[in-house]
């Protein structure tokens, strides 16, 4: 009987080893770790149970389990990047509705502002602010762990920075944020990052940086409180808020006070 089990476990070795060589000139890669202990189970119980012919069977059997368990694996990351891409998309869409909106809105303002004859106000009266340009916010969001500017984001930025040069009391402010995965300090540090490739983007744009200030929050400021993967991929934002500020300037006194 020992005799018997101790050939069957030779035999099953010899079959894995075997099963494991085949896959891998099919594939030209090494065989995964899951399909590896299949094979490997399945021989061991087949040949206990049914000799050399049942270890054969048992380390194709085991060997096709552990391929289901990898696919099922690589099914499941597929389907969370496919859920972050369709949340991004989203975003984007609205965001983009929203941009298109505000720049129609400024370039009708500005031609009627270009149309009007000038006005001169007193020191102490304050100037109307356009409605369209004056605190227009565009949000824009990060990959996990990177500054980077996605491309479909230039577009909105471009529009931005065209409606920023019509305003000579221009100002832009960009404050980075991060999600709660990880360390504080290196959140910090990315979301500054973050702000900071915003930043040099309107510098290239022609937009100086006496007009922009930067802000870091890290991850202190959570849009929800329950942090998940669809609230991660919200937190890992920039907003930039663009202001006029012709209307602080007109309502200060002449001394300044």
């Amino acid at each position: 009987m020992i005799k018997q089990i101790s050939l069957a476990l030779i035999f099953t070795l010899a079959s894995a080893a075997a099963a494991a060589d085949s896959q891998r000139a099919d594939y030209q890669n090494q065989p995964s770790k899951e399909e590896t202990t299949g094979a490997l189970s399945g021989a061991i119980l087949g040949g206990l149970a049914g000799g050399p012919p049942g270890l054969i069977v048992g380390a194709a059997f085991g060997a096709l389990f552990g391929e289901g368990w990898r696919a099922k694996s690589e099914v499941s990351e597929l389907q969370a990047n496919l859920y972050e891409s369709q949340l991004r998309l989203a975003a984007l869409q609205e965001e983009s509705q929203a941009m298109q909106a505000r720049h129609q809105l400024a370039e009708q303002r500005l031609e009627e502002l270009s149309l009007n004859r000038a006005r001169i106000y007193p020191a102490n009266i304050q100037l109307p602010i356009a409605p369209c340009c004056d605190n227009t916010i565009l949000s824009l969001n990060f990959r996990s762990g990177s500054s980077a500017i996605e491309t479909h984001y230039e577009e909105q930025l471009a529009s931005l920075i065209k409606v920023a040069k019509q305003m000579p009391t221009a100002s832009v402010e960009i404050t980075g944020y991060a999600d709660r995965n990880g360390n504080p300090e290196l959140n910090l540090r990315l979301s500054r990052e973050r702000s900071n490739s915003v930043k040099q983007f309107f510098n290239s744009r022609g937009i100086q940086n006496s007009s922009i200030k930067t802000i870091a929050h890290g991850e202190t400021k959570p849009l929800h409180a329950t942090q998940n993967f669809e609230s991660d991929f919200f937190d890992r934002r920039v907003i930039i808020r663009l202001r006029d500020n012709s209307a602080s300037m007109l309502t200060q006194n002449p001394d300044g006070e």
